[in-house]
């Protein structure tokens, strides 16, 4: 928009707002947000669906929460096309890349089945609870061994 009003094309202030994308949290809204603004497409952020965060609840660890929910972005409808190129753009470009190898995929073949352990929370949780309960069975039996002598 200039000085002596909106340029050809603007849309101006009364103009149609479309979404071109959607991001699952805040973090992901403003990165999208950025790319858009950065190749001169402006965008805003919009919540979508219930965006019950920190500060409605009483905590948090800012002004904007932990995340802020979903979000969805949108672009004047004259720059839909453009916006959804780039992000089509960006999107291909980053598929081409290779994926880093694991850390210890070289161990991964020596595992069992094949792939590596995983137990899962409520698995994780179990082992916890019964190596605690071993350790304090095993503390009880040396108090009772020490108070018989």
């Amino acid at each position: 928009m200039s000085p002596q009003g909106p340029e050809p094309g603007d849309g101006g202030p009364e103009g149609e707002l479309v979404q071109v994308a959607f991001a699952r949290d805040r973090v992901e809204g403003d990165m999208i947000h950025g790319l858009l603004v950065n190749a001169g497409i402006p965008s805003l952020l919009q919540p979508a669906g219930l965006n019950v965060d920190g500060p409605q609840l009483g905590f948090g660890l800012g002004t904007q929460g932990f995340g802020g929910g979903p979000q969805r972005v949108v672009v004047h409808a004259n720059r839909v096309e453009r916006a959804r190129t780039l992000l089509a753009e960006t999107l291909v470009a980053d598929e081409g890349e290779a994926m880093p190898e694991l850390a210890n995929a070289e161990y991964l073949e020596d595992a069992e089945h094949g792939r590596a352990r995983n137990y899962g929370v409520a698995g994780a949780y179990g082992r916890a609870l019964l190596w605690s309960l071993g350790i304090m069975a095993a503390a009880f039996g040396v108090f009772l061994l020490l108070r018989l002598v």
